[in-house]
């Protein structure tokens, strides 16, 4: 989303709406239960491939959003779903302590004023350095991934769901743990602990988060998120002159290498790099597709197309002729043309002609062709054919 519409307006037409924040942030959520999905369903077609990655999800997903997420910080100081929206993460100015001036010297006034005129730093100061980006890292790849971790295994002493909607009926019983070692207490006491504190903990998680909301949707702090203070970053509108060095850094052609190592190695990170770009185009197409697909199965186009081809006649597959150099047919239909007598126990081949099956099998096994039309035949392709009285 390129250039968003100034929902700040005057001097905060770079500071995006609680709306668009949250909305990224929802997406970057939706992004790990959709892909699990996909591979779920191609696990079911691929096991042998895709089975470790199903059972190992959690650690699949945080490894390949660590790639994405790097490169889009380094390319474009956001990540994947901010860069998407058209947002940049800068570091957050530091707080400049004011010192007394006595306005009564007119030389120190005017250097105090000097001083303040140029207090803005150069432009790009505010970038993110390779430290900004390595803590963005840890709180949008390491940060969700603990949190995951805690949550499974709450789930898993607590008894889930079953314990909250019916009681502890549910949940683990208590072992009596008098006379077991040391460790054994120890552990034991530190899970109890865990399983009475983690959700006031979580409690607390969620609250700072919706406070957070709250001061940036008031215009009483600039980070929108716990997190974002903690490691200075603020969040901000891509403008027009960060889109034109990003043309311009996509025009720029790549500095000549003097080695075939370092040629090759080029060609796959920029190969890389543009794979990762192509997510940006990617993400779009496939929401346009599914909605199609959604709307495509609910519409009366799709129940039409399901009713015409339920009454659509299927024409009978063209006869095969007898070979000149073949088996000529009997005149009666019943008649076998191999032995010329009665058919006894039909079977036909993928010719589309009848035989007893002595002689059929026969003829397949010593010559590998039909005996009327020359086709070739297998002796899995007899069929054995059924009667009225199913003889």
């Amino acid at each position: 989303m390129e250039f968003m519409s100034n929902l700040g307006g005057g001097s905060q037409a770079d500071r995006p709406s609680l709306f668009e924040l949250i909305a990224q942030d929802k997406m970057r959520e939706m992004l790990e239960p959709a892909l699990r999905y996909v591979i779920a369903v191609y696990a079911q077609r691929y096991p042998r491939y895709l089975i470790r990655i199903v059972n190992r999800y959690e650690e699949f997903y945080a490894i390949l959003m660590f790639f994405v997420e790097r490169h889009y910080l380094r390319e474009y100081g956001a990540s994947f779903a901010e860069n998407f929206y058209g947002l940049k993460r800068v570091r957050a100015p530091r707080a400049v302590k004011q010192h007394r001036v006595n306005i009564d010297d007119d030389s120190v006034a005017t250097a105090a004023a000097a001083a303040a005129a140029t207090a803005p730093s150069m432009p790009g100061s505010n970038k993110l350095r390779e430290r900004d980006i390595r803590k963005s890292l840890l709180f949008l790849i390491g940060l969700p991934y603990i949190k995951c971790k805690l949550d499974e295994y709450y789930e898993k002493i607590s008894g889930g769901e079953a314990a909250r909607l019916f009681g502890d009926e549910f949940a683990q019983e208590e072992e009596d743990l008098t006379g077991q070692p040391f460790m054994v207490r120890s552990k034991a006491m530190a899970i109890k602990i865990f399983k009475k504190g983690y959700p006031y903990v979580n409690a607390l998680y969620q609250l700072s988060i919706l406070a957070h909301y709250i001061g940036y949707l008031y215009n009483k702090t600039p980070f929108y998120s716990p997190w974002l203070r903690l490691i200075g970053i603020e969040v901000k509108r891509m403008s027009a002159a960060d889109y034109r060095e990003i043309q311009q850094k996509a025009k720029s052609t790549p500095r000549p290498s003097n080695s075939l190592m370092e040629s090759v190695q080029n060609k796959v990170l920029g190969l890389l790099s543009g794979s990762l770009d192509f997510l940006k185009v990617l993400l779009p197409m496939s929401i346009f597709f599914f909605k199609f697909l959604e709307w495509w199965y609910q519409s009366d186009y799709y129940r039409k197309a399901l009713t015409a081809g339920d009454t659509a006649e299927v024409p009978p597959p063209e006869r095969i002729k007898p070979h000149p150099e073949g088996l000529p047919l009997p005149r009666a239909a019943n008649i076998c043309p191999i032995c010329l007598k009665t058919i006894t126990n039909p079977t036909a081949l993928s010719s589309g002609y009848v035989y007893c099956y002595p002689c059929a099998y026969k003829q397949v096994e010593d010559h590998g062709r039909c005996p009327v039309t020359l086709m070739r035949c297998k002796a899995d392709d007899l069929r054995k054919l059924y009667n009225d009285a199913g003889m």
